[in-house]
Parts: C-alpha cells; sequence; structure tokens
C-alpha cells in the first residue's frame, strides 16, 4: 500500500541520481516517480552526511521531498532515509557539497582518478611519505574526538579507515562518504587499467578468502586517501602532517 506524503514537507532529503541506474523512472518536470510501485525503491536520505555514492559516480545531488513512500517495513526505527515511490526535485546543488566545506578539493582529486594512467599510479605508490600513514590516524582521530568520542583507539589503528562510527549522528567520516568513494574509483580504474593483476586473493587461518588491491594498487589508495584527507579536511591536519599526507601527490601533480 502506498503512502501519500504531498503534505508532510518535512520529509525532505537528498537524493543521489546514479548516472547508470537502470531503475524505470516517469520523469515529468521536477516530478519523478517509479515506474512500478515495486523495488527498488529511490534512497532519500535525511542527510547529506549518510548519503553513500559508489558506482554512479559523478551522477547529480539533488535537494528532495518524498511524495509517496515505498515499502518502510522491515527497518530500523529511523533509519535515516526514506524508500521512496515518487518525490519532488527541489533543487540541484552541486557535488562539492558530498564532502563538507572543502568538497571541491575531493571532487578535483577524484577526476584525477578517472584519468589516472600508470605512470602517474607507479609515481604515486613510490613517493608515499613514511610518516603519512601515522598523519591520517592523527587526523582520523582529531575527527573522532570532535565528534565526541573517547580516546580508546591509538592514532596508529586509523591507518586506512574509510569509514568509522560517530558518536554524534551519523557521520562516518572527516568528509563524510569521500574515502569510501576515493577507494571504490580507485579499485575501478586499477581493474581497468591492470584487470584481474590488480587484485590479490589473500586466505586466512580460517580458510576465508578476502580480495585486496595488489600492493602497487594499494599505495596508489593509500596516497590517494592521504591526499583526499588533507585537501578535503585540513582542520584537522596540522602542517607537519600536511606535508606527510600531500608528498606523494605533489610529487606526481605539482603543489595543489
Amino acid at each position: 500500500m502506498s503512502h501519500s506524503l504531498s503534505q508532510t514537507p518535512s520529509r525532505d532529503g537528498y537524493w543521489f541520481e546514479h548516472l547508470n541506474d537502470d531503475i524505470a523512472l516517469e520523469r515529468h518536470g521536477n516530478q519523478v516517480r517509479l515506474a512500478r510501485f515495486q523495488p527498488p525503491w529511490l534512497v532519500v536520505d535525511q542527510t547529506i552526511a549518510t548519503l553513500i555514492i559508489s558506482g554512479g559516480w559523478p551522477g547529480r545531488l539533488w535537494r528532495a521531498r518524498v511524495t509517496e513512500l515505498g515499502d518502510m517495513s522491515g527497518l530500523v526505527a529511523n533509519p535515516g532515509y526514506w524508500r521512496a515511490a515518487a518525490m519532488e526535485l527541489l533543487e540541484e546543488l552541486p557535488l562539492s557539497v558530498l564532502f563538507g566545506a572543502h568538497g571541491e578539493r575531493v571532487v578535483a582529486l577524484l577526476e584525477q582518478i578517472q584519468a589516472l594512467s600508470r605512470a602517474q599510479a607507479e609515481c604515486l605508490a613510490a613517493n608515499l611519505d613514511p610518516d603519512a600513514g601515522h598523519a591520517y590516524g592523527r587526523a582520523w582521530l582529531r575527527w573522532s574526538e570532535a565528534q565526541g568520542q573517547q580516546r580508546s583507539t591509538p592514532a596508529d589503528d586509523w591507518d586506512g579507515t574509510l569509514a568509522a562510527p560517530s558518536a554524534r549522528g551519523k557521520d562516518k567520516s572527516p568528509i563524510h562518504s569521500g574515502f569510501l568513494l576515493v577507494h571504490d574509483q580507485l579499485r575501478r580504474r586499477a581493474l581497468a587499467l591492470d584487470g584481474d593483476q590488480a587484485i590479490v586473493i589473500e586466505t586466512d587461518e580460517d580458510g576465508e578468502t578476502e580480495e585486496m588491491l595488489a600492493p602497487l594498487w594499494q599505495g596508489v589508495s593509500d596516497a590517494l586517501l592521504y591526499a583526499a584527507m588533507a585537501q578535503g579536511a585540513p582542520q584537522y591536519v596540522d602542517a607537519g602532517d600536511e606535508a606527510a599526507l600531500m608528498r606523494a601527490w605533489r610529487a606526481c601533480y605539482g603543489q595543489r
């Protein structure tokens, strides 16, 4: 059963329109509706911080109002988003909004990933600062403490982190879903350039297997995550750490 919400403007949120979505939609002006009332539903997040972007990048970002709910059964109370069958598009927003106050720098970095050559990848991996992982961890720790978390996780344990729970609200990182997207886009680029050689399979002592980036591409991922932290969340990075985080990027792309 559908639920009309045209009179409840409190269901305003954010919708990321994936470029490669194959969901059948009916569009009339600023009105968007599923062609059929069935999953997959349109997902409208209540805050920017909860949006997760992946394969549809770059896409388009909208401020939207849910006018008809999809099936909300089976969800926890207040999940932070709505499953929508129909919505009104209120305003298109710049993609930089997805990543916080310095989001335009993260967007520029993502554009570089899409054009990354293998020579540039080798340059990034070869120029990592030995202290960059520690600097990345210290920035994560500053963010975590700013969110009200107790200082229980050492800075070194944050290296390689893409997202983490926040003590306040549903924020997941200093640049929202930015680190997840940087890693996702780099993995896609690695596969495009090196195919299966970009991935290695690791087996743990229990026999469980896990796909990992090959060493070269893991180094590239680290370099890009470090640069994303320095450029996208400078408020959590001190001057000395900024130099370490940006070393590989500047060695390959110059002063940016």
